[in-house]
């Protein structure tokens, strides 16, 4: 049965930016157990964090390059609907394309000739 208790989390956990700085400090935390292992200090304590750290700065980096998209997709969307909605507000002709929203592109069909 799954659990409906969901702990609340502050919105700078989500930001991009956050997720940046956590996978540098993994990338910190994996150099320094990947260095001395690198150096002949053969340890199973710095093989499973040196490679564990770096798992989870791909994780991280990764959460952040997701977002970053996200968010340049969301920035480009709005820059279309402006732009759509200016043409729009102009009265003049769309020629931005077919829109299927839109019954223009159909008004000057008649389907009863």
């Amino acid at each position: 049965m799954a659990s409906r208790f969901v702990l609340p989390l502050p919105g700078f956990v989500l930001h991009p930016l956050t997720s940046v700085v956590v996978c540098v400090v993994h990338i910190y935390l994996a150099i320094g157990h990947l260095g001395p292992l690198a150096a002949g200090d053969v340890q199973w304590t710095h093989i499973w964090k040196g490679f564990g750290a770096l798992a989870g700065a791909y994780v991280f980096a990764a959460l952040a390059s997701h977002r970053m998209s996200v968010k340049a997709c969301r920035v480009k969307e709005e820059e279309r609907a402006c732009a759509s909605a200016e043409e729009g507000s102009s009265g003049g002709n769309h020629s931005g394309g077919f829109r299927p929203w839109s019954a223009e592109p159909f008004a000057s069909v008649d389907l009863f000739k």
